[in-house]
């Protein structure tokens, strides 16, 4: 019985489909039309995230017996914007205060609740790719076409930026902290074939950098990548990584090239990866295949190894043995044998196999 691997793609010229669309919650509308050319910063939809409200407990703070009390003690009125400084009630003999936590307009007060709504924001939805509008959404968003390179990676921090791909300075993207920014950095999505370490969610901060494209991250330092505004994928996954040999050279050959990077993070109820899209230099592309989301194992495939001790490195199967083999934690599963480009030959199951989609 054929085995249909796991894939994660790393193209260097393929057709390319993506929906780009609208946050779940947000009204809005498609501003292109079905067979329309896009360009990467061209605006495909635009919307509206609705309102929400933020109830606050100022009777409570204020250690009031009544809410109704609160009203000598309140420092806003019903309309009034406020930010996370604002105070909204102060009793200054006792030292107590109350302030906003959120950016928004006072609602209403009623009871001792202090009642924030938090202004709507506008969302604006960029092509993120070179290419043709091939389906309409109303309300939603788009799928575009195009042909480019596609590396998928295993993780990402849920953020989108559209920058230039540069690879880290010879010292290191941490040799770039507190220096002075070389231009060519200056919204950039860099890649470093080393792990991720805090120095470099700093440098990306204080270098106002667009994204980080890194092989690994320890999980102790996933919060800290979460919060930083630009975004960050990895290749390979958590722990200490390196970046195979074969999605560096990739990354390395798109230098100073535009790119799109959606570091989407994993979830179960969805089928995407994250991903950097690089496309053509030109609109005169020729058109490239798809991937083939099909493609069975078999013997010449080239794999990716997702496990340790091989995590990362790459091969070719050469032998598929019909058998279960036992291994040395005691399971007996289905195997390969796959051939690394050092041309060691490594026993691999199944399991810990991924394709690349070609």
């Amino acid at each position: 019985m054929p085995y249909y691997p796991d894939q994660r793609h790393a193209l260097e010229l393929t057709t390319i489909q993506r929906e780009q669309l609208l946050p779940e919650d947000a009204i809005g509308s498609v501003e292109v039309r079905q067979g329309a050319s896009v360009n990467l910063r061209d605006i495909v939809a635009r919307g509206i995230m609705p309102s929400r409200y933020h109830i606050v407990d100022a009777a409570k703070a204020l250690h009031l017996k009544k809410g109704s009390d609160l009203g000598e003690y309140l420092r806003v009125s019903i309309g009034e914007s406020v930010n996370s400084k604002t105070v909204l009630a102060e009793m200054p003999k006792q030292r107590r205060r109350v302030l906003a936590s959120i950016d928004g307009v006072v609602a209403d007060v009623n009871d001792g609740l202090i009642i924030l709504q938090i202004e709507p924001e506008s969302v604006e939805l960029e092509a993120g790719l070179d290419g043709q509008v091939i389906k309409v959404q109303p309300g939603q968003g788009v799928m575009i076409e195009t042909y480019g390179s596609v590396v998928q990676g295993s993780w990402g921090n849920s953020r989108r930026v559209i920058g230039t791909l540069r690879t880290e300075p010879t010292a290191g993207l941490e040799s770039l902290y507190g220096e002075d920014l070389d231009i060519q950095f200056r919204g950039a999505i860099v890649v470093t074939r080393r792990p991720l370490r805090q120095t470099g969610l700093d440098v990306m901060e204080d270098q106002n950098l667009g994204g980080i494209i890194a092989p690994s991250i320890e999980a102790d330092l996933i919060e800290a990548a979460l919060a930083v505004k630009g975004a960050v994928m990895l290749t390979e996954g958590f722990g200490s990584l390196r970046m195979s040999g074969l999605v560096y050279n990739m990354l390395n050959n798109f230098n100073g090239r535009q790119a799109t990077l959606e570091a989407v993070q994993p979830n179960r109820w969805q089928t995407r990866r994250p991903e950097v899209i690089v496309n053509p230099s030109g609109r005169g592309a020729s058109r490239a295949a798809r991937p083939n989301v099909n493609q069975a194992l078999t013997v010449g495939t080239n794999v990716r190894l997702t496990r340790i001790p091989h995590a990362g490195d790459v091969g070719t199967v050469v032998n598929l043995p019909k058998m279960p083999i036992l291994l040395e934690n005691g399971l007996k599963v289905l195997c390969a044998e796959v051939e690394s480009v050092t041309g060691e030959k490594i026993t691999v199951p199944l399991a810990n196999l991924e394709v690349f989609g070609r």
